[in-house]
């Protein structure tokens, strides 16, 4: 029942997260001052094409999945061990167990492993471990703290404050405190260079109608019978 109510955390801190991470990227990060309706609330597809952008690696689906599996559960078995040392109700072993120690752990040495072990394939696994040890750690608190109250809220609010900001950074692929965890020319992002909800195209020529509402649907159409122009052809003279 817990490994199951933790599951289910798991996927809806990782779908709220997407969501946050969608209108942050439209919002603030884009470029854009003028959306359709569209962009904002048909956002089904995009919110999983952010998610399954975090579980990539590489372009290898099994290696990000199971980077980001492992450090959730890596991070619920070892909010167990809070439980186990501690009673029943908040308690100074529960909080200790509880506190993002690994996630912190790899943010603030991502740099440093990046210089030593530049070049190394295995550090494009840094985005899902690093998303997998956060909402691991967020849904392992809920449910200790929906089931047995194991958690003060404050501290629980004090967890979601911590790691979904960072979250939303590195999802949107943008630097955190100067460092950033993607290359630019990483060749496992999803959409270079798009905004999400665009629709694509290859021909760049090609109009989509994407920019035609920013210059007015009628822009580019020619004015046959402006102002001083004569309607009628010379044989009807």
């Amino acid at each position: 029942m817990e490994f199951f109510l933790f599951l289910l955390f798991l996927t809806f801190f990782c779908l709220v997260t997407a969501v946050i991470v969608y209108y942050v990227k439209i919002l603030f990060f884009s470029k854009k001052t003028n959306y359709r309706r569209e962009e904002l609330t048909e956002i089904r597809g995009d919110v999983f094409r952010i998610c399954l952008d975090v579980l990539e690696s590489g372009g290898n689906l099994v290696y990000g999945s199971g980077a980001f599996l492992g450090g959730a559960l890596f991070v619920w078995l070892w909010s167990l061990l809070g439980s186990v040392l501690g009673e029943k109700g908040p308690g100074p072993f529960e909080h200790i167990f509880h506190m993002p120690i690994f996630f912190l752990a790899l943010f603030f040495s991502f740099p440093f492993l990046k210089d030593a072990y530049r070049g190394e394939k295995y550090l494009i696994l840094a985005k899902p471990t690093l998303s997998g040890l956060a909402l691991g750690n967020l849904a392992a608190g809920a449910v200790h703290y929906g089931l047995d109250r194991d958690l003060f809220f404050l501290f629980y609010l004090l967890l979601v404050l911590i790691q979904i900001p960072v979250l939303v950074f590195l999802w949107n692929k943008e630097p955190i405190l100067g460092m950033s965890f993607e290359e630019g020319n990483s060749i496992y992002t999803f959409e270079e260079e798009e905004d999400w909800g665009a629709p694509s195209s290859t021909d760049p020529t090609s109009n989509s109608g994407w920019n035609e509402e920013e210059d007015g649907p009628f822009s580019n159409e020619e004015d046959d019978f402006g102002l001083g122009d004569d309607p009628f052809r010379d044989d009807f003279k």
